[in-house]
């Protein structure tokens, strides 16, 4: 009887270890991390430039991160004298993917959800008050990306800006900051790919 429950025991222990739970990222391991400087330009609706940077730990193929972006060059929302200046800033998290990244020239695509504020700077003898709205910015960008040494990364990339929550009695329109970009992000880093294939 003691061997028999010996032997049961010591099957149950063989099965579970066996039996592991598969998970999504089972199989993901951490292969580098970059830094990169990022540029925003605007497309059509003579939206602005921004810049800014961000970085990430490099998982396989994708990578997660963050990043933060500024702007102060919004002229043409500037319809009152007493309007010196209006900026948007955000920052958050960054994700994105790399088709064969090991390829010279391979797709790349990216996503940069952040929490930010566009502020109005006024001249100091205006009654106009300063005002800050609060806002949330998803940017989606898809594009090519070019291995220019093992540690040195450009992609260049379309995407598109999408601002909420700008108040409705801010002087200008909600829709003021969203639109199409061109962008460029410098990767600096390592990536992990050593590949003879």
């Amino acid at each position: 009887m003691k061997k028999l429950g010996l032997l049961t025991l010591a099957l149950l222990l063989g099965l579970a270890v066996q039996a592991q739970h598969e998970t999504l990222f089972n199989n993901a391991r951490v292969v580098g991390g970059f830094g990169a400087p990022i540029i925003e330009m605007g497309l059509g609706n003579d939206m602005t430039t921004a810049v800014g940077g961000g970085g990430g730990v490099v998982i396989d193929n994708f990578f997660i991160g963050g990043y933060g972006v500024g702007s102060i060059d919004f002229e043409r929302l500037i319809e009152d004298d007493d309007i010196q200046e209006i900026e948007l800033g955000h920052g958050g998290f960054w994700l994105g993917y790399t088709l064969a990244p090991h390829r010279v020239l391979h797709l790349y695509t990216s996503a940069r959800l952040g929490w930010g504020a566009v502020g109005i700077d006024v001249s100091d003898n205006s009654s106009f008050p300063d005002n800050t709205d609060n806002v949330f910015v998803v940017t989606p960008e898809i594009g090519l990306e070019l291995n220019v040494t093992r540690w040195f990364r450009v992609a260049g990339t379309v995407g598109y800006r999408y601002v909420d929550g700008i108040s409705d009695n801010s002087p200008y329109k909600s829709n003021a900051f969203d639109g199409t970009l061109a962008n460029l992000t410098f990767r600096f880093g390592w990536f992990g790919w050593d590949r003879d294939n």
